[in-house]
Protein backbone atom coordinates (compact mmCIF):
# COMPACT_ATOMS: atom_id res chain seq x y z
CA UNK A 1 0.00 0.00 0.00
CA UNK A 2 1.37 3.71 -1.04
CA UNK A 3 0.98 6.15 1.96
CA UNK A 4 -0.31 9.42 1.17
CA UNK A 5 2.82 11.98 0.32
CA UNK A 6 1.47 15.50 2.23
CA UNK A 7 -0.49 14.03 5.74
CA UNK A 8 -0.95 17.37 7.49
CA UNK A 9 -0.26 19.34 4.68
CA UNK A 10 -2.73 21.98 4.10
CA UNK A 11 -3.86 22.42 0.27
CA UNK A 12 -7.03 23.18 -1.73
CA UNK A 13 -9.55 20.18 -2.39
CA UNK A 14 -12.14 22.68 -4.08
CA UNK A 15 -13.05 26.13 -5.24
CA UNK A 16 -15.10 27.88 -7.97
CA UNK A 17 -13.20 29.44 -11.21
CA UNK A 18 -14.83 32.60 -12.84
CA UNK A 19 -13.48 33.84 -15.98
CA UNK A 20 -15.60 36.83 -18.02
CA UNK A 21 -17.23 35.31 -21.04
CA UNK A 22 -14.96 38.03 -23.19
CA UNK A 23 -11.62 36.34 -22.36
CA UNK A 24 -12.13 32.99 -23.75
CA UNK A 25 -12.29 32.11 -27.11
CA UNK A 26 -15.25 30.59 -27.08
CA UNK A 27 -17.46 27.94 -24.84
CA UNK A 28 -19.92 25.36 -24.53
CA UNK A 29 -23.40 27.25 -25.39
CA UNK A 30 -25.59 24.04 -24.10
CA UNK A 31 -24.51 25.72 -20.60
CA UNK A 32 -27.78 27.07 -19.11
CA UNK A 33 -27.54 30.55 -18.34
CA UNK A 34 -29.47 31.97 -15.29
CA UNK A 35 -30.29 35.14 -15.62
CA UNK A 36 -29.74 36.66 -12.04
CA UNK A 37 -27.58 38.81 -11.40
CA UNK A 38 -25.05 37.78 -8.50
CA UNK A 39 -23.17 40.04 -6.65
CA UNK A 40 -19.95 38.47 -5.26
CA UNK A 41 -19.71 39.55 -1.73
CA UNK A 42 -22.91 38.47 -0.51
CA UNK A 43 -21.91 34.66 -1.11
CA UNK A 44 -25.10 34.07 -3.01
CA UNK A 45 -22.87 31.82 -5.61
CA UNK A 46 -22.97 28.70 -3.57
CA UNK A 47 -26.62 28.54 -3.64
CA UNK A 48 -27.16 29.75 -7.16
CA UNK A 49 -24.96 28.06 -9.12
CA UNK A 50 -26.26 24.42 -7.83
CA UNK A 51 -29.57 25.44 -8.99
CA UNK A 52 -28.56 25.20 -13.00
CA UNK A 53 -25.53 24.49 -13.34
CA UNK A 54 -24.43 21.69 -16.41
CA UNK A 55 -22.34 18.22 -15.40
CA UNK A 56 -19.43 17.04 -17.50
CA UNK A 57 -19.89 13.36 -16.52
CA UNK A 58 -16.26 11.11 -16.38
CA UNK A 59 -15.79 7.82 -14.94
CA UNK A 60 -16.78 8.43 -10.69
CA UNK A 61 -16.14 12.34 -10.92
CA UNK A 62 -18.01 14.98 -12.74
CA UNK A 63 -17.42 18.55 -14.10
CA UNK A 64 -20.03 21.68 -13.69
CA UNK A 65 -20.20 24.36 -14.95
CA UNK A 66 -22.58 27.61 -14.85
CA UNK A 67 -22.95 31.34 -16.56
CA UNK A 68 -23.86 34.12 -14.59
CA UNK A 69 -24.09 37.87 -14.90
CA UNK A 70 -21.43 38.33 -11.69
CA UNK A 71 -21.25 42.24 -11.40
CA UNK A 72 -22.93 43.16 -14.43
CA UNK A 73 -20.18 40.64 -16.06
CA UNK A 74 -21.12 38.00 -17.82
CA UNK A 75 -18.84 35.16 -16.09
CA UNK A 76 -18.32 31.52 -16.83
CA UNK A 77 -17.96 29.93 -13.21
CA UNK A 78 -16.30 26.31 -13.50
CA UNK A 79 -16.31 24.51 -10.46
CA UNK A 80 -12.96 22.22 -9.79
CA UNK A 81 -12.25 19.56 -7.09
CA UNK A 82 -10.10 17.10 -6.41
CA UNK A 83 -11.90 13.93 -7.58
CA UNK A 84 -10.96 15.44 -11.16
CA UNK A 85 -7.00 14.58 -10.22
CA UNK A 86 -8.02 10.80 -9.94
CA UNK A 87 -5.60 8.91 -8.08
CA UNK A 88 -3.84 12.50 -7.61
CA UNK A 89 -6.60 13.14 -5.42
CA UNK A 90 -5.08 13.38 -1.76
CA UNK A 91 -2.91 16.26 -3.63
CA UNK A 92 -5.51 18.42 -3.96
CA UNK A 93 -5.57 21.27 -6.40
CA UNK A 94 -2.02 22.68 -6.82
CA UNK A 95 0.15 24.51 -9.32
CA UNK A 96 0.88 21.32 -10.75
CA UNK A 97 -2.53 19.45 -10.78
CA UNK A 98 -4.18 22.56 -11.77
CA UNK A 99 -3.02 21.65 -15.61
CA UNK A 100 -4.60 18.66 -15.70
CA UNK A 101 -7.92 19.44 -14.41
CA UNK A 102 -7.55 22.76 -17.50
CA UNK A 103 -6.79 20.35 -20.38
CA UNK A 104 -10.12 17.65 -19.05
CA UNK A 105 -12.13 21.35 -19.50
CA UNK A 106 -10.34 22.26 -22.89
CA UNK A 107 -10.57 18.32 -23.91
CA UNK A 108 -14.61 18.68 -23.07
CA UNK A 109 -14.86 21.59 -24.91
CA UNK A 110 -16.67 23.60 -21.68
CA UNK A 111 -14.43 26.53 -22.97
CA UNK A 112 -11.52 27.26 -24.84
CA UNK A 113 -8.77 29.53 -23.76
CA UNK A 114 -5.49 29.96 -22.69
CA UNK A 115 -3.45 28.19 -20.32
CA UNK A 116 -2.54 32.28 -19.01
CA UNK A 117 -5.89 33.35 -18.80
CA UNK A 118 -7.37 30.28 -16.85
CA UNK A 119 -4.88 31.21 -14.40
CA UNK A 120 -6.16 35.05 -14.17
CA UNK A 121 -9.79 33.64 -13.54
CA UNK A 122 -11.12 34.32 -10.36
CA UNK A 123 -10.86 32.36 -6.84
CA UNK A 124 -14.49 32.19 -4.61
CA UNK A 125 -15.97 29.50 -2.54
CA UNK A 126 -12.22 27.44 -1.89
CA UNK A 127 -11.97 24.43 0.57
CA UNK A 128 -8.74 24.27 2.43
CA UNK A 129 -7.98 21.03 4.01
CA UNK A 130 -5.45 18.70 5.92
CA UNK A 131 -5.46 15.29 6.10
CA UNK A 132 -4.53 13.54 9.19
CA UNK A 133 -4.58 9.51 10.62
CA UNK A 134 -6.05 9.07 13.97
CA UNK A 135 -7.90 5.60 14.72
CA UNK A 136 -10.92 5.88 15.23
CA UNK A 137 -11.80 5.71 19.45
CA UNK A 138 -9.56 8.36 19.24
CA UNK A 139 -11.02 10.66 16.75
CA UNK A 140 -14.43 10.24 18.44
CA UNK A 141 -12.99 11.76 21.91
CA UNK A 142 -11.53 14.90 19.96
CA UNK A 143 -15.01 15.31 18.13
CA UNK A 144 -16.15 15.53 21.75
CA UNK A 145 -13.52 17.56 22.85
CA UNK A 146 -14.39 20.38 19.58
CA UNK A 147 -17.96 19.60 21.12
CA UNK A 148 -17.26 21.04 24.43
CA UNK A 149 -15.49 23.58 23.55
CA UNK A 150 -17.62 25.08 20.29
CA UNK A 151 -18.23 28.82 21.50
CA UNK A 152 -21.90 30.04 22.19
CA UNK A 153 -23.75 32.55 19.15
CA UNK A 154 -26.92 33.99 19.46
CA UNK A 155 -26.76 33.93 15.67
CA UNK A 156 -28.91 30.96 13.76
CA UNK A 157 -26.87 28.44 12.25
CA UNK A 158 -23.16 29.58 13.72
CA UNK A 159 -23.19 26.48 15.93
CA UNK A 160 -22.09 22.89 16.04
CA UNK A 161 -23.85 19.86 14.48
CA UNK A 162 -22.05 17.18 15.86
CA UNK A 163 -22.83 13.89 13.38
CA UNK A 164 -22.68 10.20 14.57
CA UNK A 165 -23.99 8.43 12.31
CA UNK A 166 -22.51 4.76 10.80
CA UNK A 167 -21.36 6.75 7.87
CA UNK A 168 -20.84 10.40 8.85
CA UNK A 169 -19.04 10.99 12.05
CA UNK A 170 -17.69 14.45 12.81
CA UNK A 171 -18.84 18.22 13.42
CA UNK A 172 -19.63 21.14 11.48
CA UNK A 173 -19.43 24.83 12.45
CA UNK A 174 -22.02 26.98 10.19
CA UNK A 175 -23.24 26.65 7.07
CA UNK A 176 -21.97 27.35 3.69
CA UNK A 177 -24.66 29.63 2.43
CA UNK A 178 -24.76 31.00 5.62
CA UNK A 179 -20.88 31.50 6.32
CA UNK A 180 -19.76 34.82 7.23
CA UNK A 181 -15.91 36.48 8.00
CA UNK A 182 -16.47 35.92 11.68
CA UNK A 183 -18.24 32.33 11.45
CA UNK A 184 -16.81 30.33 8.59
CA UNK A 185 -17.99 26.99 7.26
CA UNK A 186 -15.69 24.61 8.88
CA UNK A 187 -15.78 20.88 9.43
CA UNK A 188 -14.03 17.77 10.86
CA UNK A 189 -15.36 14.14 9.21
CA UNK A 190 -13.92 10.70 9.13
CA UNK A 191 -12.29 10.30 5.44
CA UNK A 192 -11.63 7.09 5.51
CA UNK A 193 -15.57 6.19 6.06
CA UNK A 194 -16.50 9.06 3.46
CA UNK A 195 -14.75 7.03 1.01
CA UNK A 196 -15.64 3.84 1.44
CA UNK A 197 -19.67 4.76 1.40
CA UNK A 198 -20.49 7.89 -0.71
CA UNK A 199 -17.29 7.74 -3.03
CA UNK A 200 -16.91 4.01 -3.14
CA UNK A 201 -16.64 4.25 -6.72
CA UNK A 202 -14.30 6.68 -7.03
CA UNK A 203 -12.33 5.49 -4.01
CA UNK A 204 -11.95 1.70 -5.54
CA UNK A 205 -11.57 2.86 -9.21
CA UNK A 206 -8.64 5.50 -8.26
CA UNK A 207 -7.01 5.29 -5.23
CA UNK A 208 -7.07 1.32 -5.08
CA UNK A 209 -3.42 0.87 -3.25
CA UNK A 210 -3.56 3.83 -1.47
CA UNK A 211 -3.49 3.69 2.53
CA UNK A 212 -6.21 5.93 3.80
CA UNK A 213 -7.30 4.09 6.73
CA UNK A 214 -8.17 5.94 9.70
CA UNK A 215 -7.56 9.13 7.55
CA UNK A 216 -9.18 12.19 8.83
CA UNK A 217 -9.82 15.45 7.27
CA UNK A 218 -10.17 18.63 8.61
CA UNK A 219 -11.50 21.47 6.42
CA UNK A 220 -12.72 25.47 6.12
CA UNK A 221 -14.16 27.24 3.36
CA UNK A 222 -13.26 30.80 2.14
CA UNK A 223 -15.58 32.77 0.28
CA UNK A 224 -14.81 35.27 -1.36
CA UNK A 225 -12.16 37.86 -2.31
CA UNK A 226 -13.25 40.12 1.38
CA UNK A 227 -12.89 36.41 2.96
CA UNK A 228 -9.30 36.10 1.67
CA UNK A 229 -8.13 39.69 2.26
CA UNK A 230 -9.19 39.39 5.36
CA UNK A 231 -7.38 36.55 6.38
CA UNK A 232 -3.91 37.48 4.65
CA UNK A 233 -3.29 41.15 4.40
CA UNK A 234 -0.83 41.39 1.81
CA UNK A 235 -2.64 39.77 -0.83
CA UNK A 236 -2.66 41.67 -3.83
CA UNK A 237 -5.31 39.74 -5.69
CA UNK A 238 -7.65 36.67 -5.87
CA UNK A 239 -6.61 35.05 -9.26
CA UNK A 240 -5.97 31.40 -9.83
CA UNK A 241 -2.55 31.69 -10.19
CA UNK A 242 -2.51 33.71 -6.79
CA UNK A 243 -4.53 31.25 -4.50
CA UNK A 244 -2.54 28.75 -5.79
CA UNK A 245 0.87 30.02 -4.66
CA UNK A 246 -0.26 30.89 -0.94
CA UNK A 247 2.55 29.52 1.31
CA UNK A 248 2.40 26.69 3.64
CA UNK A 249 2.23 29.60 6.25
CA UNK A 250 -0.37 31.70 4.61
CA UNK A 251 -2.56 28.32 4.30
CA UNK A 252 -1.93 27.14 7.93
CA UNK A 253 -3.25 30.48 8.91
CA UNK A 254 -6.36 30.24 7.17
CA UNK A 255 -7.39 26.92 8.74
CA UNK A 256 -6.31 28.54 12.41
CA UNK A 257 -8.16 31.19 11.76
CA UNK A 258 -11.33 29.14 11.35
CA UNK A 259 -10.80 26.72 14.32
CA UNK A 260 -9.88 29.27 16.53
CA UNK A 261 -13.20 31.72 15.60
CA UNK A 262 -15.65 28.48 16.44
CA UNK A 263 -13.70 26.74 18.99
CA UNK A 264 -12.65 28.44 22.84
CA UNK A 265 -9.00 28.34 24.13
CA UNK A 266 -7.72 25.27 24.47
CA UNK A 267 -5.99 26.95 27.69
CA UNK A 268 -6.98 28.88 29.60
CA UNK A 269 -5.63 31.26 32.26
CA UNK A 270 -8.15 31.28 35.14
CA UNK A 271 -10.40 29.20 36.18
CA UNK A 272 -12.40 30.08 39.15
CA UNK A 273 -12.49 28.32 41.90
CA UNK A 274 -16.02 27.58 42.95
CA UNK A 275 -15.25 27.54 46.49
CA UNK A 276 -15.17 31.06 46.55
CA UNK A 277 -18.85 31.02 45.17
CA UNK A 278 -22.04 32.79 47.12
CA UNK A 279 -25.07 30.44 47.86
CA UNK A 280 -26.66 32.45 45.27
CA UNK A 281 -24.03 31.71 42.79
CA UNK A 282 -23.89 28.20 43.45
CA UNK A 283 -27.60 27.91 42.62
CA UNK A 284 -27.85 29.72 39.47
CA UNK A 285 -24.83 28.12 38.06
CA UNK A 286 -26.47 24.62 39.12
CA UNK A 287 -29.65 26.00 37.06
CA UNK A 288 -27.72 26.70 34.37
CA UNK A 289 -26.06 23.58 34.26
CA UNK A 290 -29.30 21.70 34.19
CA UNK A 291 -30.63 23.69 31.70
CA UNK A 292 -27.91 23.35 29.15
CA UNK A 293 -26.53 20.21 29.92
CA UNK A 294 -29.69 17.97 30.95
CA UNK A 295 -32.59 19.64 29.69
CA UNK A 296 -30.36 20.92 26.25
CA UNK A 297 -30.89 24.46 26.14
CA UNK A 298 -28.81 26.58 24.29
CA UNK A 299 -27.18 29.40 25.97
CA UNK A 300 -29.09 32.22 24.81
CA UNK A 301 -32.33 30.23 25.39
CA UNK A 302 -31.18 29.06 28.53
CA UNK A 303 -30.49 32.88 29.70
CA UNK A 304 -34.07 34.07 28.12
CA UNK A 305 -35.95 31.45 30.22
CA UNK A 306 -34.13 33.00 33.27
CA UNK A 307 -34.08 36.24 32.54
CA UNK A 308 -38.28 35.91 32.03
CA UNK A 309 -38.17 36.14 35.27
CA UNK A 310 -37.19 39.91 35.76
CA UNK A 311 -39.69 43.16 35.10
CA UNK A 312 -36.95 45.41 35.54
CA UNK A 313 -34.64 46.18 32.72
CA UNK A 314 -31.08 47.32 34.74
CA UNK A 315 -31.97 43.76 36.76
CA UNK A 316 -32.27 41.85 33.67
CA UNK A 317 -29.17 43.43 32.47
CA UNK A 318 -27.35 42.58 35.78
CA UNK A 319 -28.62 39.28 35.79
CA UNK A 320 -27.49 38.44 32.06
CA UNK A 321 -23.84 39.59 32.93
CA UNK A 322 -23.66 37.30 35.95
CA UNK A 323 -25.12 34.37 34.02
CA UNK A 324 -23.00 35.25 31.45
CA UNK A 325 -20.05 34.88 33.67
CA UNK A 326 -20.79 31.93 35.39
CA UNK A 327 -21.63 30.49 32.18
CA UNK A 328 -17.83 30.84 30.44
CA UNK A 329 -15.99 30.30 33.90
CA UNK A 330 -17.36 27.11 34.33
CA UNK A 331 -19.78 25.36 31.95
CA UNK A 332 -18.40 26.82 28.57
CA UNK A 333 -14.81 27.27 28.73
CA UNK A 334 -13.29 24.65 31.25
CA UNK A 335 -9.94 23.95 29.91
CA UNK A 336 -9.86 20.92 27.13
CA UNK A 337 -6.74 18.75 27.67
CA UNK A 338 -7.04 15.86 24.74
CA UNK A 339 -6.32 12.06 26.76
CA UNK A 340 -3.80 11.05 23.94
CA UNK A 341 -0.29 12.50 22.30
CA UNK A 342 -2.18 11.93 19.32
CA UNK A 343 -4.60 14.27 19.20
CA UNK A 344 -2.58 16.77 20.87
CA UNK A 345 -0.54 16.58 18.09
CA UNK A 346 -3.49 17.17 15.35
CA UNK A 347 -5.07 19.93 17.77
CA UNK A 348 -1.35 22.03 17.39
CA UNK A 349 -1.22 21.60 13.44
CA UNK A 350 -4.47 22.51 12.52
CA UNK A 351 -3.68 25.97 14.73
CA UNK A 352 -6.52 25.34 17.61
CA UNK A 353 -4.60 27.51 20.17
Amino acid sequence: MTNISNLTKCSIDSLKIRIPLYLLDSYDKTIVRHTTQIITDTGEIEKEFKKSCKPYWFPHFKLEANIFKVNSVDCLILLVNSKQLGSLYFEGITLITIKSIYQLAIDSKIFSCSFNTFMKGQVTDADFKKDFKLPFDEYKEMINGMSIMTRTSSHRGNGKRVHKGKNNYGIEFNTRTGATLSSPFTKVYYKQKELETNSFDFSEHYLNGIDFKNVIRVETTVKDKQHFKNLIKDLKDTSLRTILSLTNKQKNVIMSDAFNRHLSPRKRSTIYNKEGLTPRDLFDLETLNILITENKYSFEDAIKRLLSTQKNRQASYRLRKHLTKLYNDFINQVNYTAKGENINSILTQIGWN
